[in-house]
């Protein structure tokens, strides 16, 4: 009897140990969920691991779900809102943080498009440009902007139309950029020859949109916008005036979308003095670490672009460079990344990125990442990591930021391509794909639907009714009602 109980116990013993271990072989995920809009908690929502588990938060919108090692998909879901999914990887021992912020579920408005023949989708595909207001010293990016509009006929096959049609756009409020920059006085030292108003790749601020190389849509780059109105506003979201017509002439549809741009790089965060202008401390430090002559060269009238030694692939066409110099952006980054304790100011700055992108004034990272509580860190890394990845490899601006890095495939970015050049290719009807631009529905990096800031929301609210991101067919159809768009 002595040896039953023994064994019964050892058995216990073993089955015990053999959970603990399993416990331990465990990681957990855990997080809050909350209303993207208030801050609030949501509670009750469910949580699923996309496998086995399940979870519903408590009274203060918390979750746990305790996972074996491993990737999942986890899909969170709430009476009124809508149903979200978010990649998250669990490591044994190490509890993960998953937050949510839950969007509204869509609403029942009518959809004004439904009275227009025509719709447009338009956005400014940089999403935020930024560039300095004094080029008397040098040039590190000079005044641009980008807008792609794509137009739809209502009722017709999915195609955009190109054909047939003209586009142009204007600034009303933003006409003469000689007012507030100095940079068509000092562009020759660059290598540039426009005339006034002409941004560096030819395009004026206002005129007819070329056709793209893809035939889906029309494009212009590197408008030379300043953030001040012609007025003296300071004004970073200038809004845009797009108009689409027939080739007699008669206006078949207009709309308005922003182009942000801002000149808040914030370097006198660190740089200058009372007896040293910023840009001249910027290029004294530079000479001091790197056997250079700007300074001197400044004195005797002689300025460089920053891209005739450091390769810039935000310049159009990317600037090369020369062999051996670190990129643009890896110089920049990999300098600086342990330099924002420096002084109280640029430590305080939040986020740390608004010390040279703007900015606390112009708020760039404003889209529906920064209301669900993604920093710059979530989609870039901090200035260590984008210093580590570019000197692994990395080509700035070409392979930044992953929409699959959190969401699911269904609702990645195409291969080998930025987010900002993707296009939908899982559309419920498969004669869609390869049409529609991704930001065309979601709206530009930094300023996604739904932004914080009205100028950005016009599109949607004009055909929509509200500020989502395009979710109702009838924006450009008008027999397809309400559908998935990602399959």
């Amino acid at each position: 009897m002595k040896k039953v109980l023994s064994l019964i116990g050892m058995a216990a013993l073993f089955s015990l140990i053999g959970a603990n271990l399993a416990a331990a072989a465990n990681g957990t995920i855990t997080g809050v969920v909350k209303n993207i809009v208030t801050g609030a908690a949501i509670i009750g929502a469910t949580v699923n691991d996309g496998n086995k588990g399940s979870t519903t938060t408590d009274v203060n919108g918390v979750y746990t779900l305790s996972e074996p090692a491993g990737s999942y998909t986890l899909t969170t879901s709430a009476t009124g809102y809508q149903t979200t999914t978010q990649l998250s990887t669990v490591v044994a021992g190490v509890a993960t943080t998953n937050n949510w912020s839950l969007t509204a579920a869509y609403g029942n408005q009518p959809i004004p498009a439904a009275n227009m023949n025509y719709s447009i989708l338009a956005w400014s595909d940089l999403g935020m440009h930024c560039d300095q207001w004094d080029f008397s010293y040098f040039m590190l990016l000079p005044p641009s902007n980008n807008l792609r509009v794509q137009v739809f006929q209502r009722g017709s096959k999915s195609n955009p139309v190109t054909t047939g049609i003209t586009v142009s756009y204007a600034f009303p409020k933003k006409t003469d950029s000689t007012l507030h920059t100095n940079w068509w006085t000092f562009q020759n030292q660059y290598g540039f020859n426009k005339p006034a108003n002409i941004g560096y790749t030819g395009t004026p601020m206002a005129g007819t949109m070329p056709v793209d190389p893809a035939n889906l849509s029309f494009h212009v780059t590197a408008i030379p916008l300043t953030p001040w109105d012609d007025d003296g506003t300071w004004d970073p979201y200038g809004t845009a005036t797009i108009t689409v017509k027939d080739l007699n002439g008669n206006v078949l549809q207009t709309a308005s979308v922003s182009a942000p741009g801002s000149t808040e790089m914030n370097c006198g965060n660190c740089h200058g003095s009372q007896t040293v202008s910023i840009e001249l401390d910027i290029l004294q430090k530079h000479d001091a670490h790197n056997g250079t002559t700007l300074a001197a060269d400044y004195a005797n009238g002689i300025l460089h672009p920053c891209n005739m030694c450091h390769s810039d692939n935000a310049m159009i066409p990317p600037a090369p460079g020369q062999a051996g110099v670190e990129s643009l952006s890896l110089a920049l980054h990999n300098w600086h990344k342990d330099k924002m304790n420096y002084n109280s100011v640029s430590a305080a700055t939040s986020p740390d990125c608004f010390n040279c992108h703007p900015g606390p004034q112009t708020q760039c990272l404003r889209g529906i990442m920064a209301r669900a509580g993604k920093t710059c860190h979530d989609c870039h890394g901090d200035l260590y990591q984008m210093a580590i990845d570019m000197q692994n490899g990395r080509q700035p601006w070409l392979q930044l930021p992953k929409c699959s890095k959190c969401h699911d495939a269904v609702h990645a970015e195409n291969a080998n391509t930025l987010y900002r050049n993707s296009i939908l290719n899982n559309a419920p009807s498969s004669s869609m794909n390869g049409k529609l631009y991704c930001q065309g529905c979601h709206s530009c990096t930094h300023g996604e639907y739904i932004s914080t800031l009205p100028q950005d929301q016009t599109i949607p609210q004009q055909f929509q009714g509200d500020g989502y991101w395009i979710w109702n067919c009838t924006v450009c159809h008008t027999n397809k009602g309400v559908q998935n768009m990602h399959h």
